[in-house]
């Protein structure tokens, strides 16, 4: 992509020269002085064969294989006016795959060929071919490759099974023998047994007779030793006591002269007290006499009270009942007299309407005759009217009339006076206006004049301050470029110094960073070093593994290692011979760390049952005491096998420990053993250290196969591993109980002022420790109160030491001095806490707890706590008797052949004391002590077993006044150095920052902006008046005249009366009904009110002020003097001597057959069948249909045929394109020289035979 190929077109060379050249030149002379009028003539078609190729630049693609292909004319046939031709089309990939096909022997077959109508057809077919073909030889290759592998496997196989036929024949002569000796093996050992049983029954009665009397030995032993700690212990709490005592009693003489001068104190006090409380007595009886004659009155009073206000309920109830009454009759009697005026006045009415009614009878009487009379006159004048309203009508009508025209001439009227008014409205304004023009063009004038005056005098002021102001401007300009410039340069150090306090805030950032990296990269230093030892050891250890003959033994645990024994969690166990087991209480209560559970002084009677409280399948706790012996027996075992006859794996079902207690170092021989319930984890063993006694225990292993029978070890390669061989000089510790001083620094606050902070490493509330055999590090900043401190290079910090002395009640900083170092130490309690670069000591022992690292220039302080060591030493070993040791490279762990005892005789647990790891694993550094560790070949070795007989031993308690504890496992995980891979890389060290430079400041504080001087304000010239001027029309406008109305017409008025009332006959009135009364009766006697008694005066009572009783003092008691102990004396007897048993004799071991597994014998490879593959020859049919021209009445000289030109060619994906032959027809040619003609065309076509032979022949030697 991206890249154009040019296109170009090559006539294939052949290497058959210049005489094929030639030969095709006679031929075309040939055939061009013969053609018959009817022939057509194909310009150089038989000339020789044309390729078709597409090259590319080869300054393009140098690299790029071109595909060439060619098109090979076999036939040429004219079919009327067309011309077929046909032509063979070959291509290099497929001739190159069938050479490389027959080269590798495939069978190539040629079939049946194809015809194409197009040349990229046929290519595209020829490369399909080549495609086909090459896959089949490739896959025909490997094949081949494949058959060869296989022959030589089978070759091999062939010999390991002759081999194995061998070694099988040798063995089956072994196994007879191996049976026979062990046929009178058998024989003898049941006979030494008879005699066994008979000396164990006699042995056993006096093992009993001995138990008996050593457990009374045992028990008064452990009587003596409890008393003599019993007497021990009451000694030293006597003299504790006794100290105790003489200081109470020191303190109690002090106490009593102080008793005595408080008393005097005491008494005094008292005195004055009793006399104000007897005073308070007094005052109180008074007090209460004067109460109690006022409650009595207050009783008289309350219960007089009581009856005032039970006579003034009744008062009121009665008051109120009889003010209703009165109010009732009140409002009757009201009504009553209401009623009553109401019919009097009813009835006055009544009479006066019953008059009224009489006398309007009679006036009704006379109006209705009076009413007829004027109805008769009322009709005659509503006739007469009605004539008076028919002439009006007709002269309204004229009027009417009139009106109109009138109407019409007053609204001429109307619109010429309001044209009248506008104009004279508009002249009166003129006159108006003209009048007050000329007043304002007066008045104008004169203030004009005067303005004039006042600016003329403002001018000549104005030009002087101008002339002062341009003087002032111009100074104003140059100070202020000058300060133009200094604002600029303090603008360039303000941003200076800016970037310099950005710069040095990151700087100090990086520093602080820095500090911390540095101080990770020492200590990821001092670990790469440490563990760069470590590899180089482990290295060495797999080279040696891997390469020195002598490690041959422990390369066989690889290959030859029969045992399979390293986990077994679904076990269960039984033990016999033990009857004293931990209860879970107890073991729960001693678990306090992996160690103090073994601390068998701590147990006491009621820990231990004679029945097991552990599950089979759990991890049982026992007592064990010197001379114990006791079987374990696992079964349900599932993940362990033996191999036997070096092939076949045989499950282990069954695996016994024979345990013997052979030494514990605890006053009464007495320990606790751990049972695994896991074989392969096995036991651990541990006693109180109370002498310089080892825990010692003998073990006899036995492996059993499913049918219970025995593995014979001495006939296996079981290899087991020694592994955890620990010895550590000393046990590592930290002072837990003590803590450092505060660590006290001195730097610069911001101001420049000299301040001081402190740093408790352990204000937190905790405490030094060591966790992963590392110490557990602190690190932190100091704190400076309310000081603004910014620790930096230029600011660092500085330790400031501290000499402590003792004051007589406490330890107190005497003596500080400010030092350089960066690191100090600080000492114990013993010197005071004090801090400094002394190596403090304290009788002679070393009393530095720890030491304080700072970084100056971040301000990080470290606190380390120092490790130490204490001088019990505990070393373990085990005594391998007759089994085989097998060392593994670099282990600490050695062999003695002279004791058989395997051990580190240096201490292996420690970097410190010399031991490559350590034996725990830290954060950063794994130890060896662990089953999966790396380097668990450091402590341990392999033992191939034989008697499966060892002795395992644990010298030295683990550290001061704890336990000596053992664990041992028997497995077969035997640490083998491993390819530690590659070696640790080194901690680049961190790139300490570069502090920023700086700026150089000059200006500090602007002087004050120069001041720009105000110019003066020019005055305004007045402006002169524009005088009105206004034109008033010298005529004044005439009013129009108003037209008189029309007179209306006067119409006739006829008075009509109105039409007379009917009167109406009046009605007679109705009389009033009279009212019914309401009675009410009121008492003759109003209630009277009670009168209320007067409440007595309480006394005031006297008040005695009392002081506070003063406190009683306590004599302080004397101590009593403790009582001296009485020692317990115990008799101890004799210790009995115990009876040796007898040695039972050792049963033969069942020999163990050989077995040989003879594979099964192997088939020879089949004979390898070369492939067939098939191809064809693909050829080009072209067909071109000639035009047929009109014949010309006059022949013509045939044309000269022109060059033909070549196509123009489109690229395509398969870089193929056709180069087609441009042809020149001739026209038709009489027939003359018809026997030339046929004489020429037959050599023609002898001569183009032979060319063509020529040609392929040279092709396929070229091929």
């Amino acid at each position: 992509m991206g890249r154009k190929d040019s296109q170009r077109f090559s006539i294939r060379k052949y290497s058959f020269g210049a005489a094929s050249v030639l030969l095709g030149t006679t031929i075309l002379a040939m055939g061009a002085t013969g053609v018959h009028a009817d022939e057509v003539s194909t310009s150089a078609v038989t000339d020789k064969p044309l390729s078709a190729s597409v090259l590319t630049d080869s300054a393009a693609d140098p690299a790029t294989t071109v595909d060439h292909s060619e098109k090979q004319v076999v036939s040429v046939k004219e079919e009327g006016n067309t011309t077929v031709t046909t032509s063979v089309v070959t291509t290099g990939s497929l001739e190159d795959a069938k050479a490389s096909a027959v080269k590798e022997g495939v069978d190539v077959e040629e079939t049946a060929p194809q015809t194409h109508t197009s040349l990229e057809g046929a290519i595209a077919n020829n490369q399909a071919q080549s495609k086909e073909i090459n896959t089949v030889v490739y896959d025909y290759q490997k094949a081949k490759e494949d058959h060869k592998k296989d022959v030589a496997e089978y070759e091999k196989a062939k010999a390991e099974y002759d081999a194995k036929v061998a070694e099988k024949a040798a063995a089956d002569k072994a196994n007879a023998a191996s049976k026979a000796q062990y046929d009178t093996d058998q024989a003898a050992y049941e006979k030494g047994l008879a005699k066994y049983q008979a000396d164990k029954k006699a042995y056993d009665a006096a093992l009993e007779e001995y138990n008996t009397q050593k457990l009374t030995y045992d028990s008064k032993v452990a009587e003596k030793a409890a008393a003599d700690a019993a007497n021990a212990k009451s000694e030293a709490d006597y003299k504790v006591q006794l100290a105790v005592y003489e200081t109470a009693k020191k303190n109690y003489e002090a106490a009593m002269a102080q008793y005595t001068k408080d008393k005097a104190k005491y008494d005094a006090e008292k005195e004055a007290y009793d006399a104000k409380v007897a005073e308070k007595v007094r005052t109180e009886v008074e007090n209460k006499a004067a109460q109690e004659q006022y409650e009595k009155d207050l009783a008289t009073y309350n219960a007089a009270y009581e009856k005032y206000q039970s006579d003034l309920a009744a008062y009121k109830t009665a008051k109120a009942a009889y003010d209703a009454k009165v109010a009732e009759k009140a409002v009757a009697d009201a009504a009553n007299a209401k009623a009553k005026s109401k019919y009097d006045a009813e009835m006055v009415t009544y009479n006066a309407a019953l008059s009224e009614y009489k006398a309007n009878k009679a006036l009704y009487d006379a109006a209705l005759a009076e009413y007829n009379t004027k109805k008769a006159a009322y009709d005659v004048k509503v006739a007469e009217k009605t004539q008076a309203e028919i002439t009006d009508k007709a002269a309204q009508e004229q009027y009417e009339k009139d009106l109109a025209a009138y109407n019409t001439a007053y609204e001429k009227y109307q619109t010429d006076l309001a044209t009248y008014n506008t104009a004279k409205a508009a002249y009166d304004a003129k006159v108006a206006e003209k009048a007050a023009a000329d007043k304002a063009n007066a008045e104008a004038k004169a203030k004009y004049d005067a303005e004039m005056a006042v600016y003329n005098t403002a001018k000549a002021q104005y030009d002087k301050d101008l002339q002062e102001y341009q003087a002032k401007k111009a100074q104003y300009d140059k100070d202020k470029e000058a300060y133009g410039k200094l604002v600029a340069k303090k603008a360039e150090e303000d941003a200076a110094k800016a970037k310099y306090e950005v710069e040095l805030a990151k700087y100090n950032v990086d520093l602080e960073q820095y500090g911390k990296d540095f101080a990770t990269y020492q200590t990821k230093l001092a670990e790469y070093q440490t563990a760069l030892a470590q590899y180089k050891d482990a290295k060495a250890a797999y080279d040696k593994y891997m390469n020195d003959n002598g490690f041959q033994d422990l390369k066989d645990v690889e290959t030859v290692q029969d045992l399979t024994f390293q986990r077994e969690g679904g076990a269960t166990h039984t033990i016999d011979g033990i009857s004293t087991y931990l209860t879970r209480d107890a073991q729960a209560r001693l678990n306090t760390s992996n160690v103090h559970q073994y601390d068998s002084n701590k147990l006491e009677a009621s820990d231990i049952v004679a029945t097991s409280p552990w599950a089979n399948n759990e991890t049982e706790f026992i007592q064990i005491k010197e001379g114990d012996k006791f079987v374990v027996t696992y079964d349900n075992l599932n993940q362990s096998s033996m191999r036997e006859n070096k092939k076949d794996m045989h499950p282990i079902k069954r695996v016994i420990y024979r345990y013997e207690i052979l030494s514990l170092p605890s006053n009464d021989g007495k320990g606790i053993a751990a049972i695994s319930a896991d074989p392969t984890v096995t036991m651990t063993v541990g006693a109180s250290t109370d002498q310089n006694k080892p825990v010692k225990v003998a073990v006899d292993v036995e492996f059993y196969d499913g049918d219970g029978n025995k593995f014979d070890l001495t006939q296996h390669n079981a290899i087991v591993a020694l592994n955890s061989l620990n010895h550590w000089t000393g046990a590592s510790y930290v002072d837990s109980g003590d803590k450092p001083r505060a660590l006290t620094v001195e730097a610069k606050d911001k101001n420049g002022n000299t301040v001081r902070g402190t740093w408790n490493p352990y204000a937190d509330g905790s405490s030094m420790s060591i966790e992963n055999n590392a110490v557990v590090v602190k690190n932190g900043t100091a704190d400076f109160g309310t000081a603004d401190v910014t620790i930096s290079a230029e600011n660092p910090i500085k330790i400031v030491a501290q000499n402590a002395t003792w004051n007589g009640s406490e330890f107190a900083v005497s003596e500080e001095t400010v030092i350089d170092a960066t690191s100090v130490n600080a000492s114990g309690a013993g010197n005071g806490h004090d801090i400094g670069t002394d190596e403090f000591t304290l009788d002679g022992k070393d009393d530095v707890i720890g030491s304080y690292t700072i970084d100056p220039t971040s301000g990080r302080i470290i606190f380390t706590p120092k490790k130490k060591f204490e001088n019990v030493e505990h070393q373990e070993s085990v005594n391998v008797g007759n089994n085989k040791y097998i060392p593994i490279p670099n282990s600490s762990v050695t062999y003695d052949s002279a004791t058989k005892e395997v051990t580190s005789f240096k201490d292996n647990q420690y970097i410190e004391h010399g031991s490559i790891f350590n034996g725990e694993s830290s954060t950063t550094l794994e130890g060896w002590d662990n089953p999966s560790s790396p380097y668990l070949y450091y402590g341990g070795a392999g033992l191939k077993m034989s008697d499966g007989h060892l002795v395992f031993t644990a010298n030295g308690a683990n550290a001061a006044g704890q336990p000596t504890v053992y664990w041992f496992a028997i497995n077969s995980n035997v640490g083998i150095p491993k390819n530690p891979g590659e070696a640790p890389k080194e901690p680049t060290a961190p790139e300490e920052p570069k502090a920023p430079t700086p700026p150089t400041i000059t200006l500090e504080v602007l002087p004050a902006v120069p001041t720009e001087p105000t110019p003066p304000t020019g005055p305004t010239a007045p402006t002169a008046p524009n005088y009105t001027v206004v034109t008033v029309d010298a005529e004044e406008p005439t009013a129009p005249k108003e037209p008189k109305a029309p007179t209306p017409p006067t119409p006739t008025v006829v008075e009509v009366p109105a039409e007379p009332g009917k009167p109406e006959e009046p009605k007679a009135p109705t009389p009033p009904t009279e009212p019914n009364y309401t009675v009410v009766t009121v008492d003759s006697e109003e209630p009277k009110a009670p009168t209320e008694p007067k409440a007595p005066t309480p006394p005031t009572p006297a008040l005695v002020e009392v002081p506070a009783e003063p406190r009683k003092i306590t004599a302080p008691v004397e101590p009593k003097a403790p009582t001296p102990p009485t020692p317990v004396v115990v008799e101890v007897p004799g210790e009995p001597t115990k009876p040796t048993p007898p040695t039972e004799p050792k049963a033969p071991t069942p020999p163990t057959m050989v077995t040989v597994n003879v594979p099964n014998k192997p088939v020879s490879p089949k004979e390898l069948v070369a492939p067939k593959v098939k191809w064809h020859k693909n050829y080009l049919v072209e067909r071109v249909t000639r035009p047929v021209p009109t014949p010309p009445t006059t022949p013509q000289k045939p044309k000269t045929p022109g060059t033909p030109t070549g196509p123009n060619v489109t690229p395509t994906s398969s870089v193929i394109a056709k180069q087609e032959t441009e042809r020149n027809n001739s026209g038709q040619l009489p027939e003359t020289g018809d026997s030339n003609q046929k004489l020429a065309s037959v050599t023609g076509v002898g001569l183009l035979t032979m060319a063509l032979t020529g040609l392929w022949s040279a092709r396929k030697r070229k091929h």
